[in-house]
């Protein structure tokens, strides 16, 4: 285990984290745990990501089990560290390490570029996709999410090239959206009109110039409204009802992201309508979705672990917290340990005022749940989070102190662990008390 150079990071081990999601999808049925090497890398300028062997183990596709060895402020202030990432404003700073940004038209999949309508007839999702909408024999989607470079090209490149590695290339399709920081028109992205999207219709994308700064380029992956207003959850909701419609022959969807996109996913997982009691909304086909090794995770209710679970040494991939409580005066981030991103609190209805991203993300939720107070919508997401299909990577190395710039340093997210690994196991225990009798599934 070590740090690597950021270029390592970028590809092959984005390449590796994208091995994992494979191993859990190659069958169906079948689930697989996880064991062996990690490679932490990190860089206080980009997402850090991790590469595991992989070693077979068997569970039955709807088990709920646990455990390694069975499987498995201001806004602004609050985003700039609950991402950790590097900043979405400096296109400069990323190429130098090793990350490429959003490309429009794509750097070199113009073939598999294709536009999916959004609820606003002016605006479009860029996707890229490994076989062309209305293509037979189509039978499972692999929808990934980028990390905090946005570079969809590279994590669609590595897990088209993972899916023909398991011979699953025919009945795949592996389908990339971006959220970008600039101009994109669905002519530049895909050549021209579509019999769906008008050629002048322009993507959404997040950056530090919106009006509402305290928003910015991050919030994209917390469900925060793009510069013209499309809401990023909306985004992911529209390109799981696309896949649906464009390949008739489908018969399950899963929705993965890594880091900064295991962030997206978590939040999503929890806020989204799709995926209630394992189903899409429009067909009903199972959908699955695989959180992997994010910076930080969002609670459902006000308990955290107790200072116990938060040692700052760290315990390895055989910890478990079993005891939360709601932090006490003093040990509670100025009374602020709850809001959303890391909690729920600031989300219901006539806290606008709470700032722009929980504004969104309220806007969001009204379509779906009871927003009229902060009680109903937690009991609202709690309820129909347990009914979805969630899984969570984490890897074994990546151990690495928050405080010095490998995850979130946020208070908030502080009382939640002190490195990603410890986060993630203190989160499964945190949902096995949360839901009495669940056991969520998980792999290191």
């Amino acid at each position: 285990q070590g740090l690597l150079t950021p270029e390592y990071c970028s590809a092959e081990v984005r390449f590796g984290a994208m091995m994992l999601v494979l191993v859990l999808i190659a069958a169906a049925g079948a689930i697989s745990a996880f064991a062996a090497d990690a490679l932490t890398c990190a860089n206080d300028r980009q997402d850090h990501m991790m590469l595991q062997t992989l070693k077979s183990h068997s569970s039955s596709d709807h088990e709920r089990s646990g455990g390694d060895a069975t499987l498995a402020s201001e806004e602004s202030v609050l985003l700039k560290a609950a991402s950790s990432s590097m900043d979405g404003g400096k296109q400069q700073d990323a190429q130098s390490s090793g990350l490429s940004y959003f490309f429009c038209p794509p750097h070199s999949h113009q073939t598999q570029a294709y536009p999916v309508p959004l609820s606003s007839p002016d605006s479009f999702e860029p996707v890229l996709a490994s076989h062309p909408p209305g293509s037979d024999g189509v039978e499972q989607a692999i929808i990934v999410i980028h990390g905090a470079g946005r570079e969809n090209e590279g994590y669609f490149a590595d897990m088209v090239r993972l899916v023909g590695w398991q011979n699953k290339q025919e009945h795949t399709v592996v389908v990339a959206p971006s959220w970008g920081e600039k101009h994109c028109s669905a002519a530049d992205w895909a050549g021209g009109a579509s019999s769906q999207v008008r050629s002048d219709a322009q993507a959404p994308y997040w950056t530090v110039e919106r009006p509402f700064p305290t928003t910015g380029s991050r919030s994209w992956m917390f469900g925060g409204g793009s510069d013209q207003g499309a809401h990023s959850f909306e985004v992911l909701d529209s390109v799981v009802e696309w896949v649906e419609a464009n390949y008739p022959q489908l018969q399950r969807i899963v929705v993965t992201g890594f880091s900064a996109g295991g962030q997206y996913a978590d939040r999503w997982a929890a806020l989204s309508p799709e995926g209630a009691n394992g189903v899409t909304r429009s067909r009903g086909l199972p959908l699955r979705i695989i959180v992997g090794s994010p910076s930080t995770l969002v609670y459902l209710s006000e308990e955290r672990p107790d200072p116990a679970c938060v040692p700052d040494r760290d315990q390895g991939r055989h910890w478990s917290c079993s005891n939360f409580s709601v932090p006490s005066s003093g040990q509670d981030c100025d009374a602020g340990w709850d809001k959303y991103i890391i909690g729920l609190d600031g989300l219901h209805d006539n806290a606008s005022s709470e700032g722009h991203l929980r504004h969104d993300i309220n806007q969001y939720l009204q379509k779906s749940i009871d927003t009229t107070s902060s009680a109903k919508l937690s009991k609202a997401v709690r309820d129909r989070w347990a009914t979805k299909d969630i899984r969570f990577l984490f890897g074994s190395g990546d151990t690495v102190h928050c405080s010095v710039g490998a995850c979130s340093g946020l208070c908030e997210a502080m009382l939640t662990g002190k490195n990603r690994l410890q986060r993630g196991l203190n989160f499964m225990g945190y949902l096995a008390h949360l839901f009495p009798g669940f056991q969520p599934v998980w792999g290191v």
